[in-house]
């Protein structure tokens, strides 16, 4: 599952490496000192920092608030994808254990270790339940972990686009030489928008 996520952030990182190689200009440079930065500040570098260890790509690019965003994300989405595997794992051995006493009903239980397990399950559910039950909290527990990781991924990758775009807009103008004016037209009977900018 996470294997398609690592295929991605690698063909994006491969796609865009080579915008990122051309040397910096003049005015670049320029911008990047003003602002205090390193002149060889690069996009690349930001996207390889963040993808060699989350928030190093932020750190970068100097952008010291985001990391309590990326490492919440990371740390709530990797805290909920262990708590669904361990209810998957607990889940799947209930249902093991029940499924060997169904089958054996005068013999042995072949799964008689998981008999805590299956203990615990009926202590949530609060009554005794059947293995169809317990086997539907399984699958259910398993796509929810599935997703989650898959979900952590996304963010991961999220996380890598971040940097690399922040790289990019560091030397973006926003100076007062700007501006947009937004007002009605007069067009009738339709509402229109009219947009100026002026540069």
């Amino acid at each position: 599952m996470v294997l398609p996520v690592v295929v991605v952030i690698v063909l994006v990182m491969v796609l865009l490496a080579p915008a990122a190689l051309a040397q910096p200009d003049s005015v670049r440079a320029e911008i990047l000192r003003e602002r205090g930065y390193p002149e060889n500040h690069s996009p690349r570098g930001a996207l390889w920092r963040a993808a060699a260890l989350p928030g190093w790509g932020q750190v970068y690019n100097r952008q010291y608030l985001k990391l309590p965003f990326v490492y919440g994300g990371l740390g709530g989405l990797t805290y909920y994808a262990i708590r669904n595997h361990d209810r998957y794992v607990l889940h799947r051995r209930a249902n093991q254990f029940v499924v060997g006493r169904n089958d054996n009903p005068d013999g042995e239980n072949p799964f008689a270790q998981y008999e805590a397990q299956y203990n615990e399950v009926i202590d949530r559910f609060g009554q005794e339940v059947s293995a169809q039950v317990i086997r539907q909290q399984r699958d259910a527990y398993q796509r929810q972990r599935n997703l989650t990781i898959i979900g952590t991924g996304v963010f991961y990758a999220l996380t890598i686009v971040d940097a690399y775009v922040s790289a990019h807009l560091l030397t973006f103008d926003v100076g007062e030489g700007l501006s947009m004016d937004l007002g009605p037209g007069a067009m009738q009977p339709s509402v229109q928008a009219t947009m100026r900018i002026r540069l």
